[in-house]
């Protein structure tokens, strides 16, 4: 099997390795619209900062465009996926998706839910499974019509702020990996606020801030920084932590009623290998030193919930949240 370069890699997306002037933009905090910040780190021509006002960690310069960088080759897409659609291989992250299921069900065990970027319809075809009335929403053309195609899910190719869809209506809304992607993440937040019934929930995933914070500098201290894609920067826009992501779902009418640390996502390394094959877990032997480091990371962050604090261990967030009373 020939290896490729990590730059091989074969994706349908519209990411780029760098991005140069005319490619980016400036723009003010997504949180509180301030425009006075703290430069943290550079990657691909952009930049990661933090906003003096209320700390929100955030890309500024952006990619234009950074939330379409799904609007890419539907063919591609499908290829990749396509034994996972056939039923040959699982999804790299369905027990990610069945987790997060189960403490969604353990809120509301059953009702309409709305998935917002739905992509390829991965996380709303399991939710199918747990019993849940499915719809979605997903802006790229190519994702939401192999979503249809090969699951037979509803979806809607829109943005959610410009979808017909009946308010007060849903009992859960989930945005999975998806937040950090949104350029206007108050406009979602308020847009859900009026779709969502008086007592129906939000769960919204993320990465953590404050853990791409800690592994930034743990990179620059071992001088593996420049092997390290960390911040994600040429789709990942804004950076939360339990603190910013309370101040943003505040301003927008929201609480938070509890928040976690969920499974670590191990992503496979079939890409770095033969420049395909992303969607299927790969052998642990492939990788077993970074499948035992996000391991262990999980399970420290998990402790420093319990015991309050700040979460740099914990990779990613979960938060359920609900309409103030």
């Amino acid at each position: 099997m020939e290896k490729l370069l990590k730059d091989d890699y074969i994706h349908g997306g519209t990411q780029k390795d760098f991005y140069q002037e005319d490619e980016r933009e400036f723009c003010h905090c997504p949180l509180c619209d301030a425009n006075d910040f703290v430069h943290i780190d550079s990657d691909r021509g952009l930049s990661v900062v933090r906003c003096k006002s209320c700390n929100l960690i955030y890309t500024n310069p952006r990619a234009k465009n950074a939330d379409e960088n799904y609007f890419g080759d539907a063919s591609v897409f499908h290829s990749e996926a396509r034994l996972i659609f056939k039923g040959k291989k699982v999804h790299h992250r369905d027990r990610n998706y069945e987790y997060e299921l189960e403490q969604i069900k353990k809120i509301k065990p059953f009702g309409r839910l709305l998935d917002v970027g739905t992509n390829m319809g991965f996380f709303l075809r399991k939710a199918r499974e747990f019993g849940y009335e499915t719809e979605g929403v997903e802006p790229s053309p190519a994702l939401s019509d192999i979503a249809r195609k090969e699951w037979g899910l509803k979806i809607h190719t829109s943005y959610l702020q410009d979808a017909d869809l009946q308010e007060n209506h849903y009992d859960i809304i989930t945005l999975i990996d998806v937040f950090e992607h949104v350029i206007n993440p108050k406009d979602l937040l308020a847009t859900s606020y009026r779709l969502l019934k008086e007592d129906g929930i939000m769960a919204i995933k993320v990465p953590n801030g404050d853990y791409n914070h800690f592994k930034m500098k743990l990179a620059q201290w071992s001088g593996k920084k420049e092997n390290m894609d960390i911040w994600d920067c040429c789709e990942h826009v804004v950076y939360y932590t339990p603190a910013t992501f309370k101040k943003m779902a505040d301003s927008c009418g929201f609480k938070v009623r509890s928040y976690f640390v969920p499974l670590p996502i191990h992503n496979p390394i079939w890409a770095n290998l033969v420049g395909h094959y992303y969607q299927y877990p790969s052998p642990f032997i492939l990788d077993w030193k970074r499948i035992l480091m996000r391991n262990i990371f999980y399970r420290i962050g998990k402790f420093e919930k319990i015991f309050g604090g700040k979460i740099r261990f914990g990779p990613d967030l979960m938060f359920i949240v609900e309409k103030k009373k």
